[in-house]
Order: structure tokens, then sequence, then C-alpha cells
């Protein structure tokens, strides 16, 4: 995936529009901080309707547009997108996925990614992005028996 040197310049991380969207990628950022969770396209798009947005090409062009600039992650397993929540650019990102309220929650493991170069290096392999998705249940899921 690539980064630009402006990963998340305008929003400080905090969920304020990032600098430099088209009008589209800005309805989708929006659509997605207002969710707070992962979106499908389709969630997206339907949400989008009443602002004009009736083709999915447009929003799936916007989504890819934002994951280029490094705004919004895709979660291939549940196939849904989440805004980034870390500053500056990882080439290793890892989600914990609730089953139960369908939450995903991005986390920083620099040890998974500390473990990870040696291993790449030994395989002479160049890596372009690594994405973990643990999938479970949240604390607020978890039975009380469980927790």
């Amino acid at each position: 995936m690539a980064h630009n040197d402006n990963h998340h310049g305008g929003d400080g991380g905090d969920g304020r529009e990032p600098a430099g969207l088209t009008r589209n990628e800005t309805l989708v950022w929006e659509t997605l901080v207002e969710a707070g969770g992962p979106l499908k396209a389709y969630e997206i798009l339907d949400k989008l309707k009443d602002k004009g947005v009736r083709a999915p090409m447009t929003v799936y062009r916007a989504l890819e547009g934002l994951e280029q600039k490094g705004f919004i992650h895709k979660l291939e397993g549940i196939n849904a997108f989440v805004t980034c929540t870390h500053e500056g650019p990882h080439e290793v990102q890892v989600f914990l996925v609730c089953e139960g309220c369908a939450s995903a929650n991005e986390v920083e493991l620099d040890v998974i990614e500390a473990n990870l170069r040696p291993l790449l290096r030994r395989s002479s392999f160049q890596m372009k992005t690594a994405r973990l998705e643990a999938r479970g249940l949240c604390r607020n899921c978890q039975s009380p028996a469980a927790a």
C-alpha cells in the first residue's frame, strides 16, 4: 500500500477531515468517521444517497483514493473499511475485530513489526503491507464467565 509523506497531515489522527481530499473522498471519509466503526461499501453508498451519490463506482473510487493516501484501511475478513487511527505511515496493521458488535480497533504492536523485519530480510522479500485481523469478542460482548 502506498502511503504519502502527508499521512494524516490534515487530521491529526483525531477524526477531523484530512487535507487534500476530493469531494467524494470527503463524503466517504465523513461517513466512516460518523459511523465510528467498519462499514461495507454498499452501507456507505446507502448513507450517501441523500447527498446525491448513487453509483457504487463513485464510492469504490473514493475508498481506493482514501486507502492509497493512508487515511483508511480495508478489513479483508469482513470486507469493510475503517478510518486509520495512527499517525504516519505504517506497513504493519493490526486490528481487533469483534464478532459480537462488529467493532474494529486498530492497535500498535511494535513487537510484530520488529520480529517480521528479520524474516523479510532472510527471505529477500520486499513487503508492501501486512494486515493482521484478530477476530473474537470484545470486553463488552464477552459473557461474564468468560471475562
